[in-house]
């Protein structure tokens, strides 16, 4: 007698929810990466809310054929929760992402990457707040290592460098973006049952440019304009389907999997794929720095996400 076929399965490993979590947690990690460097290269082509404004309308047209019929479905749900998506969309969609915009016209580059490590701390603050989650010695651990490696890399191995830092408006301005982040962290976590992960996109990027628009007609009126290019617009398609789609996609499956604060502490790893980045595309220098920092990095990322048996 023939069996009937079943569907493919994946291996015991690949098929583990932990695994899989912390798989999505790494793709968007790498992708996030790159919008660092993009954003950076459009700070004097692009103002920084019609940057955010251009961002999101090309994730928003580019998910809603996908996530159309699912929203159809999903709409009692979306309405009975409104208020989620609404708050949801406005720190994590219109406000996270612009304040990062805006701080990277103000501030330099080693600032900016100091202060963006403080996300998955927030995370875990929170987290302790509102879901109980302790804060084990072993994750205490594992956020040092990963601190002292990111201190490398973004000190390039002088750490004397890190006492000449000057603080200004930006570097608060990149803290707040960084809490924030840690906030849609936790909303994601508390997302409430009953519609899809693409009706969570299709809402929160539609709701998030929506709060954008007044802000960014506003910027443009006052004078600033758009230097259009061909390297502006393969940047713009990247942060608005690579960086916003795929990624935020990637991210609220790492958490539906793994949790905010393991994702969170996947997040430390950004700085390892900055560094191949902009060796590939930059042409930078492999120092001993990026080796230590990443090994330290990674070695930390470990130790903080692994589930106690």
């Amino acid at each position: 007698m023939s069996q009937t076929p079943t569907a493919l399965a994946l291996p015991p490993f690949f098929s583990r929810r932990d695994v899989q979590g912390s798989i999505f947690a790494l793709l968007a990690t790498a992708v996030w990466s790159g919008n660092f460097i993009v954003g950076r290269g459009l700070a004097e082509a692009v103002p920084p809310i019609t940057l955010a404004t251009l961002r999101w309308s090309i994730a928003f047209i580019a998910v809603l054929p996908l996530a159309f019929t699912s929203v159809k479905r999903d709409w009692p749900h979306v309405l009975q929760h409104k208020w989620y998506y609404i708050i949801t969309a406005l720190f994590g969609i219109s406000t996270f992402n612009t304040l990062i915009y805006v701080a990277g016209h103000t501030v330099p580059a080693i600032n900016l990457s100091l202060e963006a490590v403080t996300s998955p701390l927030f995370t875990i603050i929170l987290a302790r707040i509102f879901f109980g989650e302790a804060i084990t010695l072993t994750r205490l651990l594992g956020i040092f290592v990963v601190v002292c490696g990111v201190l490398l890399l973004i000190s390039k191995g002088n750490l004397e460098l890190l006492y000449g830092l000057h603080f200004q408006a930006g570097d608060l301005i990149m803290l707040l973006a960084a809490f924030l982040f840690a906030v849609y962290n936790i909303l994601v976590r508390k997302k409430p049952a009953g519609a899809s992960t693409l009706t969570f996109l299709v809402v929160t990027f539609g709701l998030g440019e929506l709060f954008l628009l007044p802000l960014a007609a506003w910027e443009l009126g006052a004078g600033n304009v758009i230097h259009w290019s061909p390297t502006v617009i393969f940047a713009a398609a990247y942060i608005g389907i690579g960086a916003s789609l795929f990624s935020f996609w990637c991210w609220g499956l790492a958490i539906e999997r793994i949790g905010a604060i393991r994702a969170s502490m996947i997040y430390y790893a950004l700085p390892v794929f900055c560094g191949i980045e902009a060796v590939l595309l930059l042409g930078e220098p492999v120092l001993w720095v990026h080796y230590v920092g990443g090994a330290l990095i990674l070695s930390g990322v470990i130790l903080a996400t692994r589930e106690r048996k």
